[in-house]
């Protein structure tokens, strides 16, 4: 048998593999679809010819698998061992090790002597979807960083959206990942925690007792990341992809949910005339937990109206060997949609799955053997490609996530590098005679934000996740 050819990288990837050679810790800031993975795989199987192997590679569980095959495609070369369940177990020896940032934590035990641990293992790190690690008090944060500290050759975080939520304080954790030079590529920790992200104050000019950090001059920091240690790489400077188009629809809400609904929005709305102005803490969780049994409300009802939608485009627009993305978040509404759409071959993608089912799953869909995916937001939108060669592109968002950023994850899984045709996306808005729905509300205060992820990583206005939330809050008060 013939060895295996590694696949070669394109110009704008060779380019970020030099970039990371020469800075040794370093941040891959490439768009979604730009082929981040190539990069570090070449990066990896550089260092083991320098002796900075073997390789720790921490990635969102359900890129995996998508690792490996990755790593089959770039590097076939390399043996490669994927470590799952639960800590302790013996290493084999391999090139790299891909471990899943759910588990990690159970692999660092606090005994740092312990010869089963990972520290101390790995002379090159990289952690893919960095920004799943942005939380610093979050124990799978800190088994990254722990790791971190005991590795002293590469370091690679990768994320097209560092700062999901538009925080400047997102990039703390991250930042103590790649270690000293990074800090002193900013000003330090303390220009970092006391300047570009300080606690807010009150109105009495205390420290907020709920210990929110304000931004503060997100375009320097922006600056001073890209000019020692990020590299950022947007789609349209380095590719030349068909458009992307994105169009809300109105679709009306049927059946017993629509009473729900109306039912748990009463409920909203007097819960906040009763609150008053002092509503943050606890009340003002609770109000979000109201919010998000009403989005999961919004979905159920507009499920009949969604499979109608998908059955027109099936009819009228979509060649018969083309598919169709269906993008949702609970169970119960992924479920409904996949019976309903049950004849033209339907797979999921969720987070209830393993490694391997959701890698058939894409086969399927990729193969066209299934026309219909329907993908979790949270589980689906990260490092997958799923166009099938352009005949994948169209998206139906039966519900809207909270985030811009995570909109945009999701319907990048078709707008990427291979993508030959216009990728057209409906965002499925619930429609309720005498209502003014969360869809269409939400729906409206992201248009608002012209979807940007934060200007610490392109320089547009910010975008905060709580900003939005509140937002939201106070159309119904």
């Amino acid at each position: 048998m013939e060895a295996a050819v590694p696949t070669p990288l394109m110009f704008h990837q060779e380019a970020a593999v030099e970039f990371v050679m020469d800075k040794k810790q370093a941040y891959l800031a490439l768009d979604m679809g730009l082929g981040k993975t190539a990069c570090a795989i070449e990066v990896i199987s550089r260092a083991k010819e320098l002796g900075e192997s073997p390789a720790l590679v921490v990635v969102p569980p359900s890129l995996r698998l998508t690792w490996v095959k990755e790593l089959e495609k770039f590097a076939p070369h390399l043996i490669v061992e994927v470590l799952r369940g639960s800590y302790p177990r013996e290493l084999s020896g391999a090139d790299v090790y891909i471990i899943g940032d759910s588990v990690i934590a159970s692999w660092t035990p606090e005994l740092e002597d312990d010869p089963l641990s990972l520290l101390g293992k790995f002379k090159t790190l990289v952690v893919d979807e960095s920004h799943r690690v942005k939380n610093i008090s979050a124990r799978r944060t800190q088994a990254v960083i722990k790791v971190s500290k005991t590795v002293d050759g590469f370091k690679i975080l990768m994320s097209g959206t560092p700062t999901p939520n538009g925080r400047n304080m997102e990039m703390g954790a991250q930042i103590e990942i790649l270690g000293d030079d990074a800090w002193k590529a900013i000003g330090g920790k303390g220009v970092f925690w006391n300047y570009y992200c300080p606690v807010e104050l009150d109105g009495n000019g205390k420290r907020n007792k709920f210990g929110k950090r304000a931004n503060v001059d997100s375009l320097g920091l922006n600056a001073a990341m890209i000019s020692s240690f990020m590299l950022r790489l947007k789609r349209d400077d380095v590719l030349d992809l068909p458009n992307k188009g994105r169009a809300g629809v109105h679709i009306e809400g049927r059946g017993q949910p629509v009473k729900d609904y109306l039912l748990a929005e009463e409920d909203l709305v007097a819960y906040l005339a009763g609150a008053g102005k002092e509503w943050r803490g606890a009340m003002r969780n609770e109000a979000l937990v109201k919010l998000t049994t009403m989005r999961k409300l919004a979905g159920a009802c507009k499920v009949k109206g969604v499979v109608e939608r998908a059955k027109e485009l099936f009819k009228e627009t979509l060649p018969e060997d083309h598919g169709l993305f269906i993008v949702a978040e609970h169970h119960d509404v992924m479920e409904s949609l996949s019976e309903e759409l049950s004849k033209y071959g339907v797979v999921e993608f969720n987070g209830r799955m393993d490694d391997n089912m959701k890698a058939e799953a894409i086969r399927a869909f990729n193969s066209g053997e299934a026309r219909v995916m329907i993908g979790q937001i949270k589980s689906v939108g990260v490092g997958l490609t799923l166009h099938g060669d352009g005949k994948n592109h169209h998206v139906l968002i039966t519900q809207l996530p909270w985030s811009p950023s995570d909109l945009t994850q999701v319907e990048d899984r078709l707008h990427r590098i291979g993508q030959i045709n216009d990728v057209n996306v409906e965002v499925c808005l619930a429609s309720i005679d005498g209502s003014w729905t969360i869809d269409e509300r939400l729906w409206g205060l992201l248009e608002s934000k012209a979807f940007s992820a934060g200007e610490i990583v392109d320089g547009k206005g910010e975008y905060l996740l709580e900003e939005i939330q509140d937002s939201l809050i106070n159309t119904y008060r």
